[in-house]
This record gives structure tokens, sequence and C-alpha cells, in this order.
């Protein structure tokens, strides 16, 4: 299915904006448009007109003389049939209803409202995006509706029935380098589902990855087939909500939807190599391992940080895992004993440099003879909050991403961070620079040892089973 008419529209219309010069909800998508600097026509329509950041308000949508593509309707739930007849008449091909109060509530007059809105829809041939939802991000098209989403485009679609999931999970991969093509939030998919998105983004070149929080199913055997077809091509993440008894429960109420079996997703995951995971934290930390983790030969890694402790606490994490924490070969350790003290440093693999990190030519040529080593397939990095007085970048790292004096760079192996925070506000300053200073430069980054872990060994599951099954 086509959809860039939802993802590229020429003009939108956002009906019953408030006009109240207050900080109310109403006025996000208006500030996320204007922020993401929107190149098409846009309308504001309230009754009671005047103006928003300088764009007058039409009091109808008759005063509109133009086409409008895409509408946003923001009005009460009980005015939706009315707004699909009346925008039937200015060409509109999808509207997206954020109003709430609809079949997500269980009542029978949310349920026959519902019903009303996609059958006068299906009869003007408009298509709807929820109701009670959040609707379409493309920062390729500038369409975005909260001005805190990444404004670069990258090579992710990503679906998800919940805004509020769908907002979160954006502010932290935005954080850590993770850039989407497109992203919508379909809420109670009474029309536009997931199987509609699936497809497009099938067939959609700018999208290579997908990644989904989906609570239930409108259309079990379409969605098996689009995910079916879209997995044998692209990488699929899947995080399922709504798995136990209390959780479809939850689902029912948020947006009626059908929970489904765990054991059923299970199958599903297993049958066509998806990524399944188990939180918002997850999806991030599995797309920052596809899209910045070059693929290691193999599942060798070698560790580097400072902190007998931690070193035993990742070792063990990553091994549980399935990832290997391969001991130094005794040749490496004792070049790298010639300028190292032997007081404060284990050399074994974790390499707990606690002291010399500092020092970039020792790190540098460290870095080199682990490059060298054929039993190393990746590196990875780790700092704790607390280790300096603030946690900063210049903690070994950056000889990683900065070329060497030579002009060469210091390793070709892949490379990842672990950065693990406090809740001491100095810390978490500090915390967030580091973070942002390495995923800015194209580098993944992990918050604990597990995550890292798990993501890697589910991105390295994925690509082998992908090669047994060729």
């Amino acid at each position: 299915m086509d959809l860039d008419f939802v993802f590229y529209p020429r003009s939108i219309a956002i009906v019953g904006i408030t006009t109240l010069n207050v900080k109310h909800w109403t006025r996000a998508f208006l500030t996320g448009l204007v922020e993401f600097k929107y190149p098409g026509k846009l309308y504001l329509v309230n009754p009671k007109g005047g103006q928003i950041e300088g764009i007058t308000v039409c009091k109808s949508l008759e005063e509109i003389g133009e086409t409008i593509d895409y509408v946003i309707g923001l009005i009460p739930a009980s005015a939706a049939p009315e707004l699909v007849t009346q925008v039937a008449y200015k060409g509109t091909r999808v509207i997206h209803f954020c109003t709430a109060g609809f079949s997500e509530t269980g009542e029978k007059e949310g349920i026959r409202l519902e019903k009303e809105v996609l059958e006068a829809a299906k009869k003007h041939n408009i298509r709807i995006i929820g109701p009670n939802c959040l609707g379409v991000y493309c920062p390729d098209s500038r369409v975005s509706f909260s001005p805190l989403f990444p404004k670069e485009s990258g090579n992710i679609g990503f679906l998800s029935q919940s805004g509020g999931n769908f907002g979160s999970l954006m502010r932290d991969a935005g954080l850590r380098g993770v850039r989407f093509s497109k992203a919508v939030s379909y809420g109670n998919a009474g029309d536009l589902n997931e199987a509609d998105f699936l497809e497009y983004f099938a067939n959609d070149p700018k999208t290579e990855i997908v990644a989904m929080y989906i609570e239930g199913l409108k259309d079990g055997k379409r969605f098996r087939q689009a995910l079916e077809k879209i997995s044998s091509t692209k990488p699929v993440i899947i995080f399922k909500g709504g798995v136990t008894e209390g959780g479809a429960r939850a689902v029912a109420g948020h947006t009626s939807s059908l929970a489904g079996n765990e054991r059923i997703w299970d199958s599903l995951c297993k049958q066509f190599n998806i990524i399944r995971v188990n939180s918002l934290t997850e999806i991030v930390d599995v797309l920052v391992t596809l899209g910045h983790f070059t693929r290691p030969k193999g599942r060798n890694a070698v560790i580097i940080g400072g902190g007998g402790g931690a070193s035993v606490m990742i070792t063990d994490k990553f091994e549980k895992k399935g990832l290997k924490v391969p001991q130094l070969p005794q040749d490496i350790i004792s070049k790298i004993r010639e300028y190292t003290p032997v007081a404060g440093n284990i050399l074994k693999n974790p390499v707990d440099y606690s002291d010399g990190l500092g020092f970039r030519d020792k790190v540098e040529k460290t870095l080199t003879l682990i490059n060298e080593w054929e039993g190393a397939d990746f590196i990875v990095k780790f700092i704790r909050a607390g280790q300096t007085p603030t946690l900063g970048k210049k903690m070994g790292l950056e000889y990683l991403l900065e070329p060497s004096k030579t002009g060469n760079g210091i390793t070709s192996k892949p490379v990842a961070a672990v950065i693990e925070g406090s809740l001491l506000p100095p810390e978490q300053e500090g915390t967030y620079e580091t973070m942002k200073f390495y995923a800015d430069r194209g580098l993944p980054v992990y918050h604990s040892f597990d995550s890292a872990a798990t993501a890697i060994d589910r991105v390295l599951s994925y690509y082998e089973t992908k090669d047994r099954r060729g």
C-alpha cells in the first residue's frame, strides 16, 4: 500500500487547536510543525478565530478556499463524524484523530461514534489514523507532532499504538544517535492499522529497519503476511504489550485491541527471525546496535575500563549472554606491562586500566596491540559515574574516535561504550555530556552492562540465524 500521502502532505489543517494563551496539549501539534519548518500550507481552525504565533485562525473550514491534504482532529469525539463530512469537500485524503473517547472506552456510545466516523470516511474515500493517537512523524517532510524529536532523517521506521510510549522512545533514541525515516502513533487502528504501515515500510526505500510497539491486531492474517514479507529483507524489532492477563485487560482499555497469546507471539518471532524485546529501552538498545555497531566477525569482546568489581560484573553479563571475554595472550600483556605500572592495573581482559586512561600515548599503544590481536572481534569501553569527580568525555574512549598522531585511525574493530550513570546531579550532567559526545560521533552507547550484552547478543543472533537460513 502506498501511504506517501500520509507522510508527505502538501497541506495540513489543525482543527480544534486552543486559542487561549496558555500551555495546552493541542498547541504541541502546531509547535512541532513550526519548529520543524513544515514547508507546506498550514491552517488553524477554531470557531473563536484570532491568531496564534502570527498564523490566522479560521473560524470554520469554509474559510479555507484550497485543498487540505491532511487534517489533525483535536475536537471532541461527538463532533468527529461531522468533521469527516466537512473535510470531504476539501479534497482531504487522511484525518488523524488525536481525540479519545471512542471504542477504547468499551462504552456503547464510544463504539458507536467510532463506527460512524469510519463509515463516513469510507463513503468519502478518506483514510483515518487513530482515533486516540498522536499521528505522524516524518523528518524528511518536516512533519512532527513534537518539537523535541530529532530533525535529521534516518533509516528506521517505527510503529506504536501508544502515543506516550512513542514519545518516550523517541527522546531516548534521539539522544543516542538513532534517526528515523518515518514513524506513526496509530492508537485504536480503526482504519489504517499495523498491517497497512508494515506493508508500506516493506516497500519504502528510505526505511531499512523497522521497530514496533504493538498491543494487538486488527487483522492477524494480513499482519502475519506483511511481517513475513518485510522480515525477509529488513530487520524487524517487536515489543509486544499486553502479554499477561492483566496486561490484556489494560490493552482493551487503551486501544480496544485484541492482545493475543504470549506463545503465539514467541513462535511468530522465531519463525520469521524477528528480534523480540521486552521494553522501550531494549528497542533503542537494538536500534543503536543495528545502526551504529558494525557487525563483528565473531563474539569475542575485549573490555576496557577502570574497576575490578565492574570488570567481574561485565564479564559475567557478557558470557551469560553467549558473548566471550577471552584472556589476552601473555605476549600482549607483557608488551603492555612495559609502559604500564603494575599497581592498580589488571591486564588480562577485561583490561582494568585504572592507572593510565588519562595518558593518550599509553592508551594508543594498548588499543593498537588489541586491534592487531586476531582473538578480539570487538572492543567495549565502560565508564562508571563516580570514577572521577565529574564524568567527562576525557576517559580514554575519545582516542578511538580521533586520528592518532600519525593520522591513522586507532582501531579497525567495532567499538561500543557502556556509560553507567548516577542519580547525583553533578554526575547526571556528566553522564549526559559523555553519552552525547559519543553518540554524536556514531558510537553505540548503552546504559548498563546488561543492556549492552543483551542487545549485542540479540543482533548477533539475528545475523547468525539469517546466515543459516540463507
